[in-house]
């Protein structure tokens, strides 16, 4: 009983499925399954099949990819409702080309390709918001791409700045210092010294170490 109860609060977070009526719910819970993984433990690596849509329900799980010298650059961050994965919608034998890395102990619900492919024949609106989102992502990492081979040091954090700033002008980081380096391509200790001139020019207000409030607007 407590699985399932754990299965319906982790479907039920995600803007894929949330649209989905009780009935329809429950056919979805059916088909998770949920795993807790450590600190550090992988659900996929480079090379790893292609063959599961990956659910967060709780903790947060950092996906990277290795450059030829072997050298992190981090792609993204998930937290709670975010999924990857998607890729196991388009069929063949394909490959995971990145890795899935949980931050802190993580729970996440996993869905097989063939349990997968039953619900979107059922509900292929599943499939239509999975490809949405895919091409945000894709939007996203394409930007990123733009940023690194454009922009300078200083501008890239500027612009991750304007993109992640709140509403109430405040900038929470949802990672590590040195993940935030490494998604945006530079030295832990440049990330440090550009976090501390924006400070001295009065662009931004350091609350924590992860938390800043923006006092600059003409950034924006």
């Amino acid at each position: 009983m407590e699985q399932h109860a754990n299965h319906k609060m982790c479907v039920r977070k995600v803007p894929i499925f949330n649209h989905l009526n009780d009935k329809e719910m429950d056919e979805v819970f059916n088909q998770v399954n949920s795993k807790t993984y450590k600190r550090q433990e992988h659900l996929y690596m480079a090379g790893d099949p292609e063959n599961a849509l990956f659910v967060l329900h709780r903790g947060k799980i950092r996906i990277y990819r290795l450059n030829e010298e072997g050298k992190e650059q981090l792609i993204r961050v998930l937290l709670p409702g975010d999924f990857t994965g998607e890729l196991a919608l388009f069929g063949g034998e394909a490959m995971h080309d990145s890795y899935a890395e949980a931050a802190e102990e993580s729970k996440v619900c996993e869905i097989q390709k063939k349990e997968l492919y039953t619900l979107l024949k059922e509900y292929p609106e599943i499939g239509i918001k999975i490809i949405e989102r895919f091409s945000e992502r894709l939007s996203e990492v394409e930007q990123q791409t733009t940023n690194i081979s454009l922009l300078s040091s200083e501008e890239r954090l500027i612009e991750f700045i304007r993109t992640d700033v709140d509403e109430n002008d405040r900038l929470k980081l949802s990672m590590t210092k040195k993940d935030l380096a490494s998604y945006l391509s530079m030295q832990p200790e440049t990330l440090t010294r550009l976090f501390k001139k924006l400070e001295q020019d009065e662009i931004l207000e350091r609350v924590d170490h992860k938390t800043y409030i923006l006092l600059d607007y003409s950034i924006l």
